[in-house]
């Protein structure tokens, strides 16, 4: 048992390195977004030269029902855009475990340092408890997300917020909100405060 738990927390915080060093950039955007709405919109990303991104963002009026999408109408050809999303969604993956390896890596060296404050090793004991349950709450969100017909996704939660990128050509309003509703209830993360960006 505690094999298995130091695994999982190398792997967390290997993830999370991951995030903050290779894609920083994009979820600070998504999780800005998210603070800066009201409403579920889906938005165009022009950051990159031919890969147009949306990003959707829940709904936070009574009715929780409004989405509102934009369609591409100058998409790629979709098999080859759906190959080049696959080694995002595996890139991703790798990043996430490393950033959160090297997390847990600091947190266990503080913990293990006999001269630490006992309230510094008590902050780095819940932080590695937090990366670790993090990691799992987003590896069970994935694959529930996977269940439920999409070919493949990624799940990021940091603090009151989770960043979900979806492998999909297409996101109609309901699956935005059956996405975010799964989300939601997996993480006890509020519905306004999940981001979900399509990546074709």
């Amino acid at each position: 048992m505690p094999k298995r738990f130091w695994l999982l927390g190398l792997m967390t915080l290997a993830g999370v390195a991951l995030l903050v060093v290779g894609w920083q950039g994009d979820v600070e955007r998504a999780i800005n977004a998210v603070k800066q709405s009201n409403s579920v919109t889906i938005e165009q990303r022009e950051d990159q030269p031919g890969k147009n991104d949306l990003i959707v963002k829940p709904d936070t009026t009574p009715s929780g029902n409004a989405v509102e999408v934009q369609q591409d109408s100058n998409r790629e050809d979709v098999d080859d855009v759906m190959q080049e999303g696959s080694g995002f969604f595996v890139e991703y993956r790798l990043e996430r475990e490393r950033s959160r390896g090297q997390q847990i890596e600091i947190a266990r060296e503080i913990i293990n340092n006999a001269n630490a404050d006992p309230e510094v090793r008590k902050k780095a004991q819940e932080q590695m408890y937090q990366i670790s349950n993090a990691l799992q709450k987003e590896l069970e969100v994935e694959s529930l997300i996977r269940a439920k017909g999409y070919k493949d996704s990624v799940v990021f939660l940091e603090g009151n917020t989770a960043t979900v990128v979806i492998q999909a050509k297409d996101l109609t309003q309901e699956d935005a909100m059956k996405i975010t509703d799964l989300v939601s209830r997996s993480t006890q993360v509020s519905a306004q405060n999940v981001v979900i960006i399509p990546k074709y």
